[in-house]
């Protein structure tokens, strides 16, 4: 599923129209495909009234369209203007084709059609809005919300570029959005107001999809499952990488635990486990599995930058390295993570404490010899960008991207709506769940990352691959669980039944 930003949107309508699909067309197409879909919604409702409300932008003119060809079909319709007659020439043409459709404009007239109407299209503010509701908009749509709303491009009052709500914002069941789906749509709080979202093509050419300069696109099961690595009837371990795990403390055992435990059921071939000695034996038990690698540390369990010498001669035989899961941050972790960045020239994938390492010497990553994937919650992405946690949620994706090309590095920025932002695109997830808030799914979420890209997955692939099935294995622990009571260990047990599922599907396609 494609995503875009209103600005590139905008471009997008620009280029089909200098292709020779005018904007008059694509709101011609817009409003055919939205009045198909509401035809296809009274059909299994037996009936229906429409309520078409409407703004003084484009938005309103693809709803005059709609209202016209359902009209056409006996469909009875109303039309609700809410910001007065449409502004735009376009919309007002449209408008004008309505012939004797009624149309409303009145508070009171307004909220009866909302109390009569079995649907109510939601046509007032499209992608481009900013700003607050007035008390009368918030009153009606918050009397509209009550009925059954199909939101039109996007509900009014949602951010389209940032995926926040003013108060008041219209709460839709589904929303039809045009061309592509608008980023800010698959970001909470807005994602939680657009119900079900379906896209609908508008005929904008191809041709102008391939000249948007930063390309977003939604993780779907279908294109993760062409990511996982086949495995020939001959193969050996040998075949599916070698991962070295910088993890744990003594402090912080259970990171190690979980990164580990999610990386041997991801696949990997071979790992090893570079840990204090109480963190090998605990996970030793547990995980009979990896090859371990004791490190010297300091009085309180932390490891010291006199391993460093190990560790490369270890790295240097492996193909991906993870840093950081429950590591700590202290001036020898420092100074640790930093000379392991400095020389490691496979794939290293930074976590946790591995990223809060070198937020004091950011710009050193630019000088990193081997492909860099980092992992930051948005707490964790505050710190490299020396900013406030409510800057990096307010701008996900602008700050995850900019990131990405100004570094040269592959950065998913985790929460709700999971970004993964390279120098050339960026992909977002759409799986998980709120069970998934404690500690321990970042470490569980490295782990699966690092194994995947040890098995020679390209980076942006492995992310993708890893963070979808991280989510989807939450989503089926808190329907065996409960959200509430699920843990991060959980997440592990619900891989094998994934993978599975993935190789069966590859199988018969």
């Amino acid at each position: 599923m494609r995503l875009v930003t209103p600005q590139q949107m905008k471009l997008l309508e620009d280029l089909s129209d200098k292709s020779g699909v005018s904007y008059a067309q694509l709101m011609e197409h817009a409003g055919q495909q939205l009045s198909v879909f509401l035809l296809r919604q009274i059909r299994q409702k037996k009936d229906g009234k429409i309520l078409f409300l409407c703004g003084n932008g484009n938005n309103g003119g693809d709803c005059f369209v709609a209202a016209r060809l359902l009209s056409a079909q006996g469909v009875p319709v109303c039309v609700g203007l809410l910001c007065g007659i449409p502004k735009t020439i376009l919309a007002y043409s449209m408008y004008k084709q309505l012939g004797d459709i009624p149309v409303v404009s009145s508070t009171d007239q307004l909220k009866e059609a909302i109390r009569i109407a079995d649907f109510v299209v939601d046509g007032v503010f499209g992608t481009g809005f900013h700003g607050t509701l007035r008390p009368e908009q918030a009153e009606l749509f918050q009397l509209a919300s009550s009925r059954f709303c199909i939101g039109v491009d996007i509900p009014s009052g949602g951010n389209a570029e940032t995926g926040a709500v003013v108060p008041g914002t219209m709460r839709c069941r589904m929303t039809v959005t045009f061309g592509a789906c608008k980023f800010g749509m698959v970001q909470y709080p807005l994602k939680s107001y657009c119900g079900e979202i379906l896209v609908a093509d508008i005929g904008i050419p191809e041709t102008a999809y391939q000249q948007i300069d930063y390309p977003m696109a939604g993780i779907t099961e279908r294109m993760i499952a062409g990511f996982l690595p086949s495995r020939r009837p001959d193969s050996h371990k040998g075949q599916f990488g070698k991962l070295l795990c910088v993890t744990g403390s003594e402090q912080m055992p259970g990171a190690a635990m979980m990164s580990g435990g999610a990386a041997l059921r991801c696949g990997v071939g071979l790992m090893r486990v570079a840990a204090p000695r109480t963190v090998i034996a605990a996970m030793a038990a547990r995980y009979p599995e990896p090859m371990y690698l004791p490190m010297e540390t300091d009085e309180d369990g932390f490891v010291l930058s006199a391993n460093a010498d190990k560790l490369l001669e270890e790295a240097a035989k492996s193909t991906a390295v993870l840093i950081g899961c429950g590591l700590g941050q202290t001036e020898e972790t420092k100074a640790l993570v930093v000379r392991l960045l400095q020389e490691v020239t496979c794939p290293v994938i930074l976590d946790a404490d591995g990223i809060n390492c070198v937020t004091g010497c950011i710009d050193m990553i630019r000088e990193v010899k081997a492909p860099l994937i980092l992992t930051p919650h948005p707490a964790e992405m505050a710190r490299l960008l020396h900013c406030t946690v409510a800057a990096v949620q307010s701008a996900r994706m602008e700050q995850a991207g900019s990131f990405a090309r100004q570094y040269g590095v592959t950065l998913v920025l985790k929460g709700a709506g999971t970004i993964i932002a390279t120098p050339e695109g960026a992909f977002v997830n759409s799986t998980g769940n709120s069970g998934m808030s404690k500690g321990g799914s970042g470490d569980v979420l490295a782990g699966m990352l690092a194994s995947l890209i040890a098995q020679g997955i390209p980076p942006a692939n492995a992310a993708c691959l890893a963070v979808f099935l991280h989510g989807k294995a939450g989503d089926c622990a808190a329907e065996r669980l409960s959200e509430q009571a699920m843990l991060p260990t959980d997440l592990i047990q619900e891989l094998p039944g994934l993978f599975l599922r993935l190789e069966r599907r590859r199988r018969a396609e």
